[in-house]
């Protein structure tokens, strides 16, 4: 018997950007349409809207890749999240992790501070901003922790840096340090730095993240990344 297809508003799948579906698992995304299922069945609503789920494959092609930023799940703010780690729509305001970012930014490049927390250039540049799990609950930080979002994020990155040479993976925090470390990381380098929460800033502040990741794509015999928001 034939697996029933997925209700339209719930058919991830037919999302997933064509250059991008060869390192995703299909079968693991069916799994996570069922736990979403779940949630729209409990009345419970879903965030990012579908359209923006796979925003951060939308902006870059697997070929294009040159850094990838590891974030954990979406902001819960309502409305907040737009598909991409860390960043946040112009119109909302910037989350305390995301300031900490752009004040280590500045004092490690010089870049000012740009005026909202959209961090589409940087897709545009060449990053992918990818977190673990790619939906959540309004209001519910990690609230989609057991959708099975890992098994598809994590396999699109195995099987991008497996496929693909030069990246540079940048991990903040134990959580992404904990994925980064399982990949196949031959010809690739990994940029590690505490995560810029206000609650591990101290640690974070002065890891010069973005001049490190410049140094580590040279010696792939990349040019340096445009860091530039503002």
């Amino acid at each position: 018997m034939s697996t029933p297809s997925p209700a339209p508003e719930l058919d991830l799948v037919a999302h997933v950007p064509e250059p991008w579906r060869p390192y995703v698992d299909l079968a693991a995304l069916r799994g996570v349409e069922g736990f979403l299922a779940g949630e729209v069945a409990a009345g419970r609503r879903i965030q990012p809207l579908k359209a923006h789920v796979f925003r951060a494959l939308d902006l870059v092609a697997p070929e294009d890749v040159r850094v990838v930023l590891c974030g954990q799940d979406p902001y819960p703010g309502l409305g907040v999240p737009m598909g991409l780690a860390f960043s946040v729509p112009p119109e909302a305001p910037v989350p305390g992790s995301l300031k900490n970012l752009f004040t280590e930014l500045h004092d490690d490049l010089g870049l000012p501070a740009p005026p909202t927390g959209d961090l589409t250039p940087w897709a545009a540049h060449g990053m992918l901003l990818l977190n673990a799990s790619l939906t959540v609950r309004p209001g519910e930080p990690g609230s989609h922790g057991k959708a099975g979002w890992p098994a598809v994020t994590f396999e699109l990155l195995r099987r991008l840096a497996s496929e693909r040479q030069g990246i540079v993976f940048l991990a903040l925090g134990r959580a992404a340090q904990g994925v980064v470390a399982k990949l196949p990381l031959d010809g690739h380098r990994v940029v590690e730095a505490a995560h810029p929460s206000p609650l591990s800033v101290r640690a974070f502040r002065g890891s010069r993240i973005f001049s490190r990741t410049d140094a580590a794509l040279a010696e792939l015999g990349r040019p340096p990344f445009d860091w530039r928001l503002a």
